[in-house]
């Protein structure tokens, strides 16, 4: 169109050409302008018309399918006559729509069934004795309740509905915020060799000792921790590949919170989405603890934020090697509880193991076993871990006091893990030859998790094991699993303390040793730079 005019115009002559061309490009111009407003109109209108019609841009977990346990009712001999014979049930958890269904298994293939919604679940109760036992508390009407007792086939099924149930209920709870999260941790020392691309085992804590059942291994945690050493890896690599590998499990795109990096040991945090909001006051540190304290081969890195209103601490170190290094790896650990730089700065006259709510402890910590070598390899091979967990010097200098006070770790049922040959999960190799000779590396137990919370908080360890397909370096990638407790930012005024109440504090054991002949009474004086005044004990 524009070009005919261009066309018509230059048939013409002189000024009036001229003229007549800039008039119609003017009006060209208003036509193009009225259009676009029309478009810019029409657009507008549809979306506000029809705004469902658009499909969402962020993409969520993959739902989580019906789960049904077989189970058995516990009831005492007296009732049986009041129930029947019948104790066979079935109980069906439904993440996704919010109800639990329990099923009565009856003569004739007959079934008997009571749904409860999520709402209408009290309380869990799991038995301390029996393993597999559990009760349930469920809501009749709003003044009366009745518990029923159940037998799993196993403590792992027994853990898996406890999660589904837990998960259940914080899906659709009117709670603004949750109060229970799922925290994965693993380390893994690499052994200086990239990662392989396939890892799904160390994400989905699969292989040995106390694993996830497969009911539940896929299911999201809300935290992943990863903590490595001897990692050549670049950190923007690293996180890049723990991003994609956990995307591919679980369909979600994780948040790095932070990474902190001491030569080759690293440490990445990643955060659901839906969380990123909730994480603040982030801190990260690093310590030394090479030769005199300035190399960083070995030493520790650490993360700190707090999660809503609960602290959180992760330290991952690399201790001294060798087997008779027990007092220098106590020493750097001793270094790093006093170094670290993480949490609130007004609790800085503390150590770190007493500034949060929980704090884990994992890496390898090099602790080796005291043990002839064939005797280890002959306890391995008939998976008869507990005499050699009895001189496992981490549990030794624990028991001593000298080390991880107050920490707990989970029971371990998983070989030692290290000092593989690479390529293979088959075969120790307790030989290594160094520039100053042959030194010997019996198999261990180098790589843990441990953990310390304050007192009257929730914790549980789900699981706790190693990899044994991840073969690249010589020691095996180590899992555990947590559920932990946490507490809104905001405190209600309702549940504030009175102020004439008082806090106490109670020293459950004092031990003093007296260097001096002199009979005249001592006493001891405790000093705090958070309370007022000077205790004395006499």
């Amino acid at each position: 169109m524009v070009s005919k005019m261009i066309q018509q115009s230059v048939n013409q002559g002189g000024d009036q050409e001229l003229e007549n061309l800039v008039t119609k490009l003017a009006i060209l111009k208003d036509l193009l302008s009225s259009i676009e407003k029309k478009a810019l109109k029409a657009v507008q209108d549809l979306s506000v018309s029809t705004p469902s019609s658009l499909p969402p841009l962020t993409r969520h977990s993959k739902p989580i399918p019906v789960q049904a346990f077989e189970v058995k009712l516990d009831v005492y001999l007296a009732d049986l006559t009041k129930i029947g014979k019948s104790q066979k049930h079935s109980l069906s958890v439904d993440v996704e729509g919010g109800k639990l269904v329990v099923m009565k298994k009856m003569k004739d293939n007959q079934e008997d069934w009571n749904t409860f919604t999520h709402h209408k679940i009290r309380q869990l109760i799991k038995s301390q004795r029996v393993q597999n036992k559990l009760g349930i508390v469920f809501e009749k009407d709003k003044e009366k309740s009745q518990r029923k007792d159940f037998i799993f086939a196993s403590a792992k099924k027994r853990e898996a509905f406890c999660q589904l149930l837990q998960l259940m209920k914080n899906k659709h709870s009117n709670q603004d915020e949750p109060d229970m999260i799922s925290i994965f941790i693993g380390t893994w020392n690499m052994g200086s060799v990239p990662s392989p691309k396939a890892v799904g085992s160390w994400l989905l804590c699969r292989g040995l000792g106390k694993t996830l059942d497969e009911m539940t291994v896929t299911i999201p945690h809300d935290l992943y921790v990863f903590g490595t050493q001897e990692n050549s890896v670049c950190d923007r690599e690293w996180v890049d590949s723990l991003r994609t590998a956990l995307k591919e499990h679980t369909e979600l795109d994780y948040k790095p919170i932070a990474v902190q990096t001491l030569w080759n040991i690293k440490i990445a945090v990643l955060v659901k989405p839906e969380h990123e909001n909730r994480i603040s006051h982030v801190g990260v540190s690093s310590v030394k603890t090479g030769i005199a304290n300035t190399l960083g081969n070995k030493g520790a890195v650490g993360v700190s934020f707090m999660f809503n209103g609960t602290s959180f601490g992760f330290v991952n170190c690399h201790l001294t090697s060798g087997n008779e290094k027990i007092g220098r790896r106590n020493q750097n650990y001793l270094d790093i509880l006093r170094l670290l730089s993480l949490g609130d700065k007004q609790l800085s006259s503390f150590d770190i193991s007493l500034r949060f709510t929980h704090l884990f402890w994992l890496g390898d910590l090099n602790y080796r076993l005291d043990m002839d070598i064939q005797e280890i390899l002959n306890y391995i091979n008939r998976k008869e871990f507990d005499p050699l967990l009895k001189v496992d010097q981490l549990n030794l200098e624990r028991e001593k006091n000298k080390v991880f006070l107050r920490f707990a770790e989970e029971e371990i049922s998983y070989p030692p893990t290290y000092r593989y040959e690479r390529g293979s999960r088959d075969t120790y190799v307790w030989q290594k030859q160094k520039a100053t000779g042959m030194r010997t590396n019996v198999p261990s137990w180098c790589d843990r998790i441990l953990w310390k919370s304050y007192p009257e908080t929730h914790i549980v360890c789900n699981s706790y094991g190693c990899t044994d397909d991840v073969v690249t370096s010589d020691h095996s990638p180590v899992f555990g699993t947590f559920e932990v407790g946490v507490t809104s930012q905001f405190v209600s005024k309702k549940g504030l303390p009175k102020s004439s109440e008082q806090a106490y504090i109670e020293f459950e054991n004092i031990e003093a040793i007296v260097k001096t002949a002199s009979r005249t009474k001592f006493f001891i004086e405790f000093y705090s730079t958070c309370l007022e005044g000077v205790f004395v004990y006499r």
